[in-house]
């Protein structure tokens, strides 16, 4: 099994996408997105995709605990990149779609990088 994982930027919201890939049926395949390159959506976009399957994304906040106790995105489980992120992801479930999101971009795209490795 593999893990694929993009970059989603929204303007100065970075958002990671990432789906583990089953293999055993056809329409899980076609599901099923291959990202290599950064994908851009806008803020409109990344919602309606939030909506539409809320059961299977989960918004992962990696900022700092302080920072998203100053303000989050509805529905957000917070995952400081700062603490431990490598051991916490590994309890993740794997056949989710994550949302990345931190303040600029940069813990949000060093934390893909390190979800796409895993």
């Amino acid at each position: 099994m593999r893990t694929y994982v993009a970059i989603v930027s929204l303007g100065l919201i970075s958002l990671g996408y990432a789906q583990r890939a089953t293999g055993a049926a056809s329409k899980a395949q076609e599901q099923v997105q291959v990202l290599n390159e950064p994908l851009n959506l806008s803020p409109a976009e990344a919602f309606k995709r939030w909506k539409a399957e809320s059961g299977k994304i989960v918004i992962l906040d990696v900022r700092t605990p302080d920072e998203y106790k100053s303000g989050h995105i509805k529905g957000a489980q917070n995952l400081d990149f700062y603490s431990d992120f490598e051991k916490a992801i590994e309890k993740l479930p794997k056949d989710k779609v994550y949302f990345l999101h931190c303040a600029s971009g940069r813990r949000s795209g060093s934390a893909t990088e390190i979800m796409r490795k895993k």
